[in-house]
């Protein structure tokens, strides 16, 4: 089952860049918004699913016992720009979603009041699976560690969906709601482990979105001392410790209430939701104008150091014969077998002289080879291979050599969700890991109607925490 593409022609509104962030473009979802409360966008064939209050094409209308609205899961088909419950058989008069698929699209898990035998009326909100088979959402079965007197709330699956993240107000819980984690084990769920405080706080974590990369996303109106309400964050693993939460820049948050993201595996598009502009939970999508890097090859080095020698000479007598290898008539290295640095890329006439020590002559018929050192063409990366947390470095490009090629703009992707452009950026990684970097080089356009080529390389760089 395809991921949906974003449907960036129905999106309008464009919210004003932001510095440092300028490559990420955010509009509103004109044809999901109904000016009620729509949340938790996920994509999902040829649209995306996500929860609403909405009920204008006719389904249930859920309220709790105090008249408030609740949600039920939709989808938007962006062929026809059509609306409806995603699944009839989910729609109750109670809260449904949202919704987290695994990376196949095989298996989804949703939250959802359903009656139990040890509740004749609901329990509380709960997780639920679901399997996908020949396209109908069957074997609905609850998360085994539903609790009949707790809530569990936005769940999301990893792409394998051998790992599960919710919010719970669990007694163990730091806050109101925190953040879990369970993993699949021979069939059977773990117990649910409270992800701690450098994820939870005394405040609401909701809404968790776990990328392919290992990031973490959820928000929060505990962290950041609750300037701005729920606000969007990321955490890794690492080394078995989730790393403090560290607040995501504009334009993902603002001033108002920003509560779900999520990332396509690139970080160049996806889907928020916020309350910004409107007042109510509104759902965005963003993009990027980054070109897709198709295949980067990894950056070929140039060598200039070389062993010079001559694969016929057969055999070599010092007390006969000198030996020496001049280089472009201007410089003499002595030996037979020299190693030598060559100062750069250039044509280099090696010769060989042989010289008779007793008739004190050349001998005739000396060796000579050409040597043609060439710059690889290809986008270059100047920066260390190892480079600590949190260490503002300087990545270059100035070494690239296109000799063909009318540069236009240089990108960068740092394999860590983030991007820059210029021929010089500085960025600093705030996680340890292995991050693949990659250098886009983009053909200055003749014409707005123009397709303009990329080339793009790429070198892998090492992340180190303090004291390794």
């Amino acid at each position: 089952m395809r991921k949906a593409l974003l449907p960036i022609w129905i999106l309008i509104f464009l919210l004003p860049p932001v510095a440092g962030q300028d490559y990420y473009t955010v509009r509103k979802h004109t044809r999901i918004s109904t000016g009620l409360h729509e949340a938790a966008a996920v994509p999902y064939e040829d649209g995306v699913v996500y929860i609403t209050e909405s009920t204008s094409v006719g389904a249930s209308s859920p309220k709790d016992p105090q008249g408030r609205r609740l949600f039920t899961i939709f989808h938007y088909r962006e062929k026809g720009g059509q609306k409806s419950p995603f699944v009839n058989e989910l729609v109750t008069q109670r809260h449904e979603g949202p919704v987290s698929f695994s990376g196949d699209y095989t298996t989804m898990v949703f939250s959802q009041q359903r009656p139990s035998a040890a509740n004749r009326d609901f329990d509380p909100l709960g997780l639920y699976f679901a399997e996908n088979v020949d396209g109908q959402w069957t074997h609905v079965r609850p998360y085994q560690h539903n609790d009949p007197f707790a809530w569990l709330f936005s769940p999301a699956l990893s792409s394998d969906g051998g790992t599960l993240f919710f919010a719970a107000n669990f007694p163990d819980a730091l806050g109101g709601f925190d953040i879990y984690r369970s993993v699949l084990e021979n069939g059977n769920w773990s117990e649910p482990e409270n992800l701690g405080p450098a994820v939870n706080s005394e405040g609401q974590e909701l809404y968790p979105f776990f990328h392919p990369s290992g990031r973490l996303y959820f928000s929060s109106d505990g962290h950041d001392d609750n300037l701005a309400g729920f606000d969007l964050f990321e955490t890794t693993c690492v080394n078995g410790r989730w790393m403090k939460a560290r607040k995501l820049p504009a334009p993902f948050n603002t001033l108002s209430n920003d509560y779900h993201v999520w990332f396509d595996d690139s970080f160049k598009s996806g889907y928020l939701t916020s309350d910004r502009g409107s007042g109510s939970k509104e759902i965005f999508a963003f993009g990027t104008d980054i070109p897709e890097f198709e295949s980067p090859e990894p950056i070929k080095k140039t060598y200039y150091k070389y062993r010079i020698y001559d694969r016929k000479l057969d055999t070599v007598d010092h007390n006969l014969f000198s030996y020496s290898w001049v280089i472009n008539d201007t410089l003499e290295l002595p030996g037979h077998e020299v190693i030598y640095q060559f100062p750069g890329p250039g044509k280099y006439i090696c010769q060989l002289n042989v010289y008779d020590k007793q008739l004190d002559t050349l001998v005739e018929g000396q060796t000579v080879n050409t040597l043609h050192i060439r710059l690889n063409e290809q986008a270059v990366i100047t920066c260390p291979d190892t480079i600590p947390v949190n260490t503002p470095v300087v990545f270059d490009g100035s070494e690239t050599y296109l000799p063909e090629f009318n540069i236009g703009r240089y990108f960068w992707e740092f394999g860590d969700g983030t991007y820059g452009e210029g021929i010089r950026v500085t960025h600093t990684y705030l996680y340890p890991g292995t991050y693949r970097v990659i250098l886009g080089v983009e053909e200055r356009k003749e014409s707005r109607r123009d397709e303009p080529e990329v080339r793009s390389n790429f070198r892998d760089v090492v992340v180190t925490a303090p004291g390794e």
